[in-house]
This record gives structure tokens, sequence and C-alpha cells, in this order.
């Protein structure tokens, strides 16, 4: 049995709500079973590369971790049009590695949303995105053969487990982001999978809205169950009778 040691560190400000102090665990681990990591999504655990983290704040709970039923998923109305909009896009799973063009497609989407992309090299974007100690993949959308958009995905027993996105600024009125969640469903459905995890919804965070809006989903409000949530009428419900500040802070281990 393989044993790992946790660290706590605080990194100041949180990146998500005001007023807030930003403290993670995490270790770092070559590789792990998948359907570990798969339960361990259920705790609140993410991975960045090889480090696998979970926020344990102070007095603060607030980061849900998230996933879609993909068999019961119906788009809404605006959905639709997005699909529509994107029918011209073709859409292809391939296995995870270094693919310059995909790098350079990153680059660009980091200097225009976070003004950093002349920082991002090779290296570190290899062991952000492309090292991983789970089973990976990189879901490519291109127009005429142009590439607008990557996703990078886990594959785990359940499902698929979205790590990250990026797309072409120059299109951002496709709406790539939305549309890359759909065609993920649908490509989690025709992989048999059950799931499609979204990461962490956060309540309040504008930057996080957009993860609550494919119906149904379920939401880990309390450690060992999901909840699930049918529309938007019931998230709201359900976020405003539930109180994520109050969890006491946990001892370092």
């Amino acid at each position: 049995m393989r044993t790992v040691r946790i660290y706590r560190a605080e990194f100041g400000r949180c990146p998500y709500l005001p007023d807030r102090t930003w403290v993670t665990d995490s270790f770092s681990i070559r590789s792990i079973d998948p359907g570990l990591y798969e339960r361990m999504l259920a705790e609140g655990w993410r991975r960045s590369g090889r480090t696998f983290y979970r926020n344990q704040c102070p007095r603060c709970r607030a980061c849900i971790p998230i996933r879609v039923p993909v068999h019961s998923f119906v788009p809404s109305r605006s959905q639709r049009r997005i699909l529509r909009r994107n029918s011209d896009l073709a859409c292809e799973l391939l296995p995870a590695g270094f693919r310059d063009e995909s790098y350079r497609l990153y680059r660009r989407y980091v200097r225009d949303r976070h003004d950093r992309g002349e920082s991002v090299q090779p290296e570190s974007y290899r062991e952000f995105l492309v090292d991983s100690p789970v089973p990976s993949a990189e879901m490519q959308y291109r127009l005429d053969g142009v590439l607008l958009g990557v996703g990078w995905l886990d594959l785990l027993p359940g499902g698929l487990s979205s790590v990250y996105f990026a797309f072409d600024p120059e299109h951002s009125r496709r709406s790539l982001g939305t549309y890359s969640i759909m065609r993920e469903i649908e490509e989690t459905r025709r992989l048999g999978g059950h799931w499609y995890y979204l990461g962490f919804y956060v309540p309040g965070s504008p930057s996080m809205d957009y993860k609550a809006r494919f119906f149904p989903l379920e939401l880990q409000l309390e450690q060992g169950t999901w909840t699930a949530i049918s529309d938007a009428e019931h998230l709201r419900s359900v976020v405003d009778s539930w109180n994520p500040f109050t969890r006491p802070v946990e001892a370092p281990q």
C-alpha cells in the first residue's frame, strides 16, 4: 500500500469569493488508480498535473463537487442554439500527448484571458496538461482543419472528468466553452460512461456560474451523498437554504 504525505498551504486571497482565505491540502504522485481518483472527486479533490489538491479554507465549504448524469442531460433552448451555431465543427478525441498546435492555442488563450501567455513555457504546459497520473485524453475542435478549441479530459471508470478547456479568443462568439461541455457530455455517453465531472461549482462566484447550467446535475453538498438538482429554480432553492461558511478548520496532517 502506497503512503503519501499531505501538505497544507495558504495561498492568500480566495480566487472565487471576496474576503476569503484560500487554503489547500495537496500531495503529488506519479500514478493513481482511476477508480480511486473518481471516488476522491466526490470528496473535493482535483488534480493539476501530478499534484492533487483539496480546498480546506477556514470555515468555508463553498467549493462543491459537481457532475452531470449524461443519460439524463437535456440542453436548454439557448444551449441548442449554441449546438446549431457550432454544427460546422469537427470534434475528435485523441490520446494525451504534447502537441505543438494545442500548446500554441493554450498560450493564446491564457494571454487573452489571464494576461500571462508569454510566461507559459513548454515544460510548464506539459506539467499542467500533458503529464497525468490517470488515463487522459485531448478533445480537439476544428473548423475546416483549423484548431479552435481543446479540452483536456481524464478517462475514469464512471465517465469523463474535465481538466481544462482553451479556445481561440477570436472565436469567442461561438460560446465554445458551453459547446465543449455538451460535446464532452455526448462523448461520455458514446464511451459508455454515466457521469461528466465539472470540478467545483462555487455559488456566488461569477466565474463559476456556467458550470451550473447543465440540467439535471448533481452536487456533493455533504460528503458521501450526491444531491440531484432538476432545474435552475431547484438549484436556487437548494443554494439559498445551504450555508457553506460553517466548516471548522481541520488540523494539518
